[in-house]
This record gives C-alpha cells, sequence and structure tokens, in this order.
C-alpha cells in the first residue's frame, strides 16, 4: 500500500514515537488478557485469537517503529481486542478513537486507490503523519474541552468532596508522604485553589490550541511556544493523576494521552529528540547502552518489588500501577523535555522525516498528484475521516446529559451529577421547570424520562442493583485513607460500573440515585437471565427536581421469575 514502508527515512519521527507508546498501551490490554481469560473458562477460548494477534502486532512495531504497516496493523488489531475483551472504561474509549484515528488517515487503508508505483513512500508517510496529528489535536481540543464543561458543577470545586483534591492526596500519598505531611504539602489553601487550577486548565486548552498561535489550528513544524507550554502542564497533570495507588489511580487513561500528546501537539520535537537519541545510542557505545539498560533495569526491579510487597485492589484488573505509573513518569517525563528542548531550527522551517513537513500535501508550496485532483467531494470525506475521532469523544461526553449512561464516560472523576432533574451542574441546573405532574411508576410503567427524573435506590438484593454504584474508598490502602481522612476529606470514591463481579466494599446497603433507564436495564436483565424460583426485590423512592417523594417506599418485589408491583 502507499506509504507501506519508511524504515529508509532518516531518523526518527513523531509517527514512530506515536507508534511505540501506542503499542505500549495496548500492550497493557495484552496483559490484562493474560492475567483475566484463564479464569473465564473453555467457553470464552475463542477471546484468545485476538489477544495474541494484538500480541504479535505489538512486537512488530517494536522490531520496525518506522512501519506504517505495522502500525495500521497494530491499530486493526487493536480495535478487536478492545471490541471483544476490552473493558468498559473511559481510557478503552479513547484507544478505540486513536485506532480508528491511525485507520481513517492512513491512506493505504481508507483511500480506495492502488498504490502507485511512483509515488514517494516518505512523502505519503509524511502526508499520513501530518492528517493523523491534526486529527489527534482535534480530540485532545474535544476531550478537553468537554471535561472542563463537566466539571463546572459545585461538589468538583468542594475540596471537601471533589475528586481533583482526592487525586492529589492520593498521588502525595503514592509518592510516600505520611498523613500529616501530605496536610503539610497541600494545606486547605492549596485544596481550595487546585479544582480551579484544574478547570481552568482543560477549559483553556482548546482555546489556547486554537487561537493561541498566528499559524492557525492547523501549524506545521514547530510547535508555538503555547503548545509547548500547554504540554508541559499536561505531562505533570496526567502523571499526577496516574500516581496514586490504586483503586484511585488512572494511569491507563494517562498512558493512552501521551501518544496523543506525542502526534498531536509536538510531533515535530518529540521526533528530533527521539532521532537524538537514536543517534546517541548508536554512537555511544557499549558503556552508553549499558547504563541505558541498567537504569532501565532498576527502575523495573524496583516497581516489581513494590507491586510484590503490595496487594492493591484494580478495577479494571490490570495489576500493573508500579510498571504503569512508572511508565507514565518516563514518558511524559521524556515528552516534557521534548516539549522545552531549545536545539531546534527556528519558526517556519521544517526537518524531514517528521510529521508534515514542506512537501506535506496539506503544504502551500507543494502538493501530491493526489492533492491535485481531489475534487470537493473528497475533500470533504477527507474531513469527516479526520474529525471523526473527535466527533465520537464529543458524542459520548454529551451522553452524560441526557442520563443514558454515566460509565464509561469522559464525565468520570469530575463530580457531575445529572439525575433526578436537579443537576449540581452550573449551566443545567436549572434546566427544567417545576411543574406540575402526576406520579408513576417508573419501572412498571416503563416511562424514562431519564434527565428530568431519577430513582432513589434505598434497598435492594439484586447483584446488579447492589453494585451499580461501588464506593471505591474502602479498597483504598490505609496509609491514603488517613491522608484523606486528615486532609478533610469524604471517604466517597464513586464509580458506576457496568458489572462489578466482587462483592460489595461496603457492608451495609447506601441508598444512590440512578436515571431509571439504568434500573430498568438491570431489572429486565435479570428477570431474563434469572432461573426460576430467583426472588429478589427493590426498594425505591421517585426524585423529581432533585428530591425524593415522600410517602412509603415503593417495591418492586420478584418472587420465582413472576414480578409483583407494590408487594
Amino acid at each position: 500500500g502507499i506509504g507501506a514502508r519508511s524504515e529508509g527515512l532518516p531518523g526518527w519521527d513523531a509517527l514512530a514515537v506515536f507508534s511505540v507508546t501506542l503499542a505500549h498501551c495496548l500492550a497493557l490490554q495484552v496483559l490484562k488478557d493474560a492475567q483475566s481469560l484463564p479464569s473465564l473458562g473453555a467457553v470464552t477460548a475463542w477471546r484468545w485469537a485476538p489477544t495474541a494477534l494484538l500480541a504479535l502486532s505489538v512486537a512488530r512495531v517494536h522490531a520496525a517503529p518506522r512501519s506504517t504497516d505495522a502500525l495500521v496493523a497494530l491499530a486493526m488489531n487493536g480495535i478487536i481486542v478492545l471490541a471483544c475483551n476490552g473493558s468498559q472504561s473511559n481510557h478503552v474509549l479513547l484507544e478505540l478513537a486513536m485506532c480508528a484515528a491511525v485507520l481513517l488517515c492512513a491512506p493505504s487503508v481508507t483511500s480506495g486507490r492502488p498504490a502507485s508505483p511512483t509515488e514517494d513512500p516518505s512523502r505519503a508517510r509524511r502526508a499520513f503523519s501530518r492528517r493523523l496529528t491534526i486529527s489527534t489535536r482535534a480530540a485532545l481540543c474535544v476531550l478537553y474541552a468537554t471535561t472542563g464543561f463537566a466539571k463546572l458543577n459545585d461538589d468538583w470545586h468542594d475540596p471537601n468532596v471533589s475528586c481533583c483534591v482526592q487525586m492529589l492526596v492520593g498521588a502525595l500519598s503514592g509518592m510516600g508522604l505520611r498523613a500529616h505531611h501530605v496536610s503539610i504539602v497541600a494545606p486547605p489553601s492549596v485544596r481550595a485553589v487546585v479544582p480551579y487550577a484544574a478547570t481552568a486548565f482543560e477549559l483553556g486548552f482548546p482555546l489556547l490550541c486554537i487561537f493561541g498561535s498566528s499559524r492557525g489550528f492547523a501549524w506545521d513544524g514547530v510547535a508555538p511556544a503555547t503548545h509547548r507550554a500547554l504540554t508541559a502542564v499536561g505531562a505533570s497533570f496526567h502523571a499526577l493523576i496516574a500516581l496514586p495507588p490504586p483503586p484511585m489511580s488512572v494511569y491507563p487513561f494517562s498512558m493512552i494521552m501521551a501518544p496523543m500528546y506525542v502526534v498531536g501537539m509536538v510531533p515535530h520535537e518529540t521526533g528530533a529528540c527521539a532521532s537524538a537519541f537514536a543517534a546517541r545510542w548508536k554512537s555511544g557505545g557499549v558503556s552508553f547502552r549499558a547504563g541505558v539498560w541498567a537504569v532501565v533495569a532498576v527502575a523495573v526491579a524496583v516497581a516489581i518489588r513494590r507491586h510484590e510487597a503490595h496487594s492493591y485492589f484494580e478495577y479494571p484488573p490490570y495489576f500493573a500501577w508500579e510498571l504503569g505509573a512508572l511508565w507514565v513518569c518516563c514518558a511524559f517525563g521524556a515528552l516534557t523535555y521534548a516539549a522545552l528542548f531549545r536545539a531546534l531550527p527556528s519558526d517556519g522551517t521544517r526537518t524531514r522525516g517528521e510529521g508534515g513537513g514542506a512537501d506535506s500535501d496539506s503544504g502551500t508550496r507543494t502538493r501530491t498528484r493526489a492533492g491535485r485532483t481531489q475534487t470537493r467531494g473528497q475533500k470533504l470525506v477527507g474531513a469527516l475521516k479526520v474529525s471523526a475521532p473527535a466527533a465520537f469523544i464529543f458524542f459520548v461526553s454529551a451522553s452524560t446529559y441526557l442520563g443514558v449512561r454515566t460509565y464509561p464516560s469522559f464525565a468520570m472523576f469530575s463530580n457531575l451529577r445529572v439525575e433526578g432533574g436537579a443537576s449540581n451542574h452550573w449551566v443545567f441546573r436549572n434546566h427544567h421547570h417545576a411543574d406540575t405532574e402526576d406520579a408513576f411508576d417508573p419501572i412498571a410503567a416503563g416511562r424514562d424520562a431519564t434527565y428530568k427524573h431519577g430513582v432513589l435506590v434505598t434497598n435492594t438484593d439484586l447483584p446488579s442493583l447492589r453494585t451499580a454504584q461501588v464506593n471505591l474508598a474502602p479498597l483504598l490502602p490505609s496509609a491514603t485513607i488517613d491522608a484523606l481522612t486528615a486532609a478533610g476529606c469524604r471517604r466517597e470514591f464513586h464509580v458506576t460500573p457496568p458489572k462489578w463481579p466482587y462483592p460489595p466494599p461496603e457492608p451495609v446497603f447506601v441508598p444512590y440515585a440512578i436515571p431509571p433507564v439504568e434500573v430498568r436495564r438491570r431489572v429486565a436483565s435479570a428477570l431474563k437471565n434469572t432461573n426460576a424460583g430467583m426472588d429478589f426485590f427493590v426498594e425505591y423512592r421517585w426524585v423529581r427536581r432533585g428530591g425524593a417523594e415522600g410517602g412509603p417506599v415503593r417495591r418492586l418485589v420478584v418472587k420465582g421469575g413472576e414480578v409483583v408491583v407494590g408487594a
């Protein structure tokens, strides 16, 4: 195919760095499958096939990091494995988006035309890299805009309940600080400001990306100073949220952000630094290589030893926090160095081999033969392909405000509430007027006005409802719990997993509000899959305009597979 190989290009380019970092992210999925699939039995043995192919693709990328074919194969196998075996989490959605971006931007896969024997593979690769850069940059802007918008709520900016403050305290605890030291490093004044700073960064990121450069959104070559600064701040942010011990750490999410920054924010700088390191590796001799391998070996050994000394609970179960956090710190440390690297050509120059060189098909000086013959329809299709990952992220984020699903969602860990028509969001707080409505049963009547109404589950013995909301705080290490208590944070860190295969972390059921459609989905699934004779009950109240209805609780009782309402 077009751009099938680029091993002849001088040095490394951003696409090669992107390939390796994306391969590391997908290798984490291979590690998870290797640990979890054996417990599923012979019935699911077919799931090993796509995982094995993905493992081979990961190995191929490491053997030929500058091969476009290897990257495309990695993306194809990544989508298959994530769809079959991936956990329902926000980092998996991002991995799917990035794999799709590779396939949508790769000309050998999406152009639908045969390769031309006269076309320069290096030029085709640079055109591919430039399209992927623009696609990823748009995805980053939409991701930060939607997550920042979700954080415009009361609870995010309340230091006692804010996930941001919990993450900060957890990160300091994960670095080994004791509870009283955490209170000194992060005093109340710092804990009060940090949520606002995080919101400002996420909302400011897309604005600065779009308007922070005189060269426009689709700039090429050396990154503007604004974008290098954003990369450095973002690297610190994502390294920080990987450091809290499980199950608070979100290191898989931080990992997938690294390749997005590589190709989306500082492609020229990462390619230049990777090429410089490759040249140093080649010329440094045995002593230099031995020193690098020694540092890597010691760091990995320390991480493995710490992993063996602790039994952290992880969800999703990757069981690789120590290595994952180490990888995140190293990757974003290198990314920060690349972003702030000063030994670069002046703005306006291009370096051959980097994403989007001067002879890119989108450049102003030279056009490829395909670029000269593109019709308006082909340009529109190309623009839609490039923007598809960003559109996917936007629609997933928007679904949260409809109350349809809250997990996986890019609004996770934002303290956003949408249930019962009383969102804590600053924009949607008074979205619905307090009109008079007749009470009705959300389960029996089948009406699910999910945003305007909610269900307060007060008690149940149905496992899928009992663990529809899970407080992960009791599963944290005792040192982290002590640090949260010393900082005045509530010991609450909730997720709403689609399936919780473990015992409830809290012995006493804690009532929670949930969209009616989620209640109906779980109850209907139980009725469909239950054996005759299985009984369960659900006690609940109808929630409207933020308040639960008065009077006795409503009951849904199932006896022998038959529904009895009001029993």
